[in-house]
């Protein structure tokens, strides 16, 4: 890592630009997602789904550059607001993307050769897609993008942010992910509680203690300076936007999983969403040219009444990005900001009676005012049982690599192809990442 960090200044970290990955926690059932609607290909769909097809009527057509003649494609209308983005010109399609090492078919498959480890879990698949190895992994892709880009930043500190906790994507060799909750930096319990016990002169004399502290013993040393770090990081990050003024989340009614309906401002992706539009507009007090966010939404692994609760889950995501980049065109930074959604693996096509269980390949957004828009980009595989793509009950052989993928946000981010290779290990065995961003 120290002979990376030599080396850091060739990413090209002119302007601001941020890369925020919308992760969806269970493993997202993405072939209902974006259907195909050409006639022969819809009866593919519906003869390998079943029960958990999508009823043709509620697909809206999408323009669909980049893939073979003949073929198209639809969203369902829960999806309208990303549908909106797409034909805005303002989100692509990624089809059949998933973690490989390296390019496998189905007799790879078969014979167990050149695979991912530990496939269809879910601890190690997340693990996987956001750090390119199984559970344990001490680093993420996200992460090792912000130790050679930190250096740009004046405050390093907020280079890599997660909204919901510790993330292995956001890890790195040096730098340290931030954590914030979805209305604002996260302090220590006793630091911000009014009362401990019953005193209400706890917060300040551990506030004091800590600012004082010049203890040779390590440990409390240690600890002492990282809480030092977090005043001092939860302090900056307050000042800077508290000076900013982003977009109220609007108030519609959007229905919840097993709960009453609620409103979108309620939600927490959306107040996810909407800490990361603040820290984004704040780019400019902080000092920041290049940002990496994680928000997260749970409820994706859908073994059972999954034609209930999908439309709802469809709707609050992308109600959500809705709002991110409507928010974002107002702010003016929407060309400077770059979302991805992610999912642990993608799902069977084919029914256990209520649900689909794991699966590999799934199709995924990439969405910003950057982004090549209105194309499909990869090998959007015929949607049916028994084809080179499928390796039982319509899990699907990626076509893409989770590290293409990567590699193509990276390369926007500013990183050069050597940095691009620490950063992705595996990139070499794979041909040229998709051109999703200008």
């Amino acid at each position: 890592m120290a002979a990376l960090a030599t080396n850091s200044q060739a990413a090209t970290t002119s302007g601001y630009k941020a890369l925020v990955c919308f992760y969806m926690n269970g493993g997202s059932d993405t072939h209902n997602w974006v259907v195909p609607m050409d006639t022969s290909g819809y009866a593919d769909y519906a003869g390998a789904r079943g029960d958990l097809a999508w009823a043709s009527n509620r697909l809206q057509q999408i323009t669909a550059t980049g893939q073979a003649s003949g073929r198209s494609f639809g969203m369902p209308l829960e999806l309208a607001p990303l549908r909106d983005c797409y034909e805005a010109g303002q989100a692509a399609i990624v089809a059949n993307v998933g973690p490989l090492v390296r390019p496998v078919t189905k007799a790879d498959y078969a014979a167990g050769v050149g695979l991912p480890a530990k496939l269809f879990s879910h601890n190690d698949q997340a693990s996987t897609w956001q750090s390119l190895a199984p559970e344990g992994a001490a680093s993420g892709w996200g992460g090792r993008m912000g130790d050679i880009l930190m250096s740009a930043n004046a405050q390093p500190v907020f280079t890599a942010i997660s909204t919901s906790g510790n993330a292995v994507f956001l890890s790195g060799g040096n730098v340290s992910q931030y954590q914030v909750g979805p209305e604002g930096p996260v302090l220590a319990g006793s630091m911000s509680a009014a009362s401990v016990f019953g005193s209400t002169s706890v917060s300040a004399a551990l506030q004091k203690a800590y600012a004082a502290n010049a203890t040779t013993e390590r440990l409390q040393s240690e600890y002492a300076r990282v809480m030092q770090r977090g005043m001092g990081a939860n302090s900056a990050l307050q000042a800077a936007i508290a000076g900013v003024n982003v977009p109220a989340i609007p108030t519609t009614a959007i229905a919840q999983v097993n709960a009453a309906a609620t409103t979108l401002n309620q939600l927490s992706i959306t107040k996810q969403l909407r800490m990361v539009l603040q820290i984004i507009a704040a780019n400019q007090a902080l000092g920041m040219r290049r940002q990496v966010f994680m928000v997260q939404m749970s409820g994706f692994d859908t073994h059972n009444a999954q034609m209930r609760d999908q439309p709802i889950q469809m709707a609050q995501v992308a109600q959500s990005i809705g709002y991110f980049m409507n928010a974002l065109t107002t702010l003016g930074l929407q060309n400077n900001v770059t979302l991805f959604t992610a999912s642990d693996f993608g799902r069977t096509l084919i029914s256990n009676g209520s649900g689909s269980d794991h699966g590999w390949g799934s199709h995924h957004f990439v969405v910003g005012g950057a982004v090549k828009g209105r194309q499909i980009f990869g090998n959007f595989p015929v949607t049916a049982l028994g084809t080179s793509d499928d390796i039982g009950s319509g899990r699907l052989l990626p076509s893409m690599a989770v590290t293409q993928l990567a590699a193509s946000l990276a390369g926007w981010m500013g990183l050069s192809a050597s940095e691009q290779q620490f950063v992705l290990p595996t990139l070499n065995n794979f041909g040229a990442p998709p051109s999703l961003l200008a």
